[in-house]
């Protein structure tokens, strides 16, 4: 059986030492360079790592991906992969708490001035008064979060530490935590968004959920209310949103995930004044890697005993 890891910034043939030494039979080879992992994929059976569908279709003896990101969507746009027999599993958990941690960030940028306070430094402008009058805090406010999975939970025990009221929606609701006042399904969604002053939107990127936040959704929102994107671009539809912090039919947004990444340079979003833009990035952390490690290390003992299913194992017609 051979493993390949493939190009990644994150140190993952750092398994390598744990997996040979539970599995010794095991060949293990890493690949740096994309443009030889065509090449390399031939012979693999398992792989860590991201490719590209050519890099796919060449892979013949391949059985199992496993993704380093929680969300699988780049991989289930390869529809061979998406129809076929290769197992496909993701990092479901190890984001959790620094996109929890980003979303409350991108938040404060605006309820605490963060960003009005860089740009005064910048001027050398004393504004406290100007400022000072405009901040707010979370108390008392409500925050809607949908999409309720290991993202949606781990922010839900953030905010409500900070004296928020949290509801909640997700395609499968499971139980309701104590802190959260309100979990419902899909049909619970228009009530989140007219009734919160900070919208999260957490769910994965597929068929059901693309354009989920469109312009209808924005009308139910609150004038006041802040949108954050921090799961796949294509969930929130980016003209609209465009069009409605511009006519300030919402207060603020931030997006850490766009519909084309790079975002364009001659993307209209950039010179909104209201939103905070970030370049796919909240997902980062001094733990990642780690985490990453771990699910990967435990999936290679499951794949090896025949113990089905896989940790994180992707329902690819279902998309997550």
């Amino acid at each position: 059986m051979r493993i390949l890891i493939g190009p990644n910034s994150y140190g993952l043939d750092a398994v390598i030492p744990t997996v040979q030494a539970r599995h010794p039979d095991v060949e293990i080879e890493v690949c740096t360079e994309r443009e030889l992992l065509a090449d390399a994929l031939r012979e693999a059976d398992i792989y860590l790592g991201w490719l590209s569908r050519e890099a796919y279709l060449g892979a013949g003896k391949l059985k199992w991906i496993q993704s380093p990101s929680t969300g699988v969507d780049s991989f289930l746009r390869i529809p061979e992969l998406r129809d076929g027999d290769v197992l496909l599993t993701g990092a479901k958990g190890t984001h959790a708490a620094c996109l929890a941690e980003s979303a409350i960030a991108m938040i404060f940028a605006f309820t605490r001035g963060i960003r009005t306070f860089i740009d005064h430094q910048d001027r050398k402008a004393w504004a406290s008064r100007t400022v000072r009058n405009a901040l707010v805090e979370l108390t008392e406010s409500t925050v809607g979060i949908v999409g309720f999975g290991t993202v949606g939970q781990a922010l839900a025990a953030r905010v409500q530490a900070f004296g928020a009221c949290v509801v909640a929606t997700d395609a499968f609701p499971g139980d309701k935590p104590d802190y959260v006042e309100r979990l419902t399904g899909p049909e619970g969604l228009g009530g989140l968004l007219t009734e919160s002053d900070y919208v999260v939107v957490t769910v994965p990127l597929v068929a059901t959920t693309r354009h989920m936040i469109d312009a209808a959704a924005m009308a139910k929102m609150k004038p006041t209310a802040m949108l954050v994107g921090i799961s796949r671009g294509g969930v929130i539809d980016e003209g609209a949103l465009a069009g409605a912090l511009i006519s300030r039919r919402i207060a603020a947004a931030a997006l850490d995930v766009f519909e084309k990444e790079p975002l364009p340079e001659d993307s209209p979003l950039w010179d909104i004044d209201n939103l905070l833009i970030t370049p796919h990035a909240a997902g980062g952390s001094q733990h990642e890697s780690r985490h990453i490690q771990d699910i990967f290390i435990d999936n290679v003992d499951r794949f090896v005993a025949g113990d089905v299913p896989l940790r994180n194992l992707i329902d690819k017609q279902r998309g997550f």
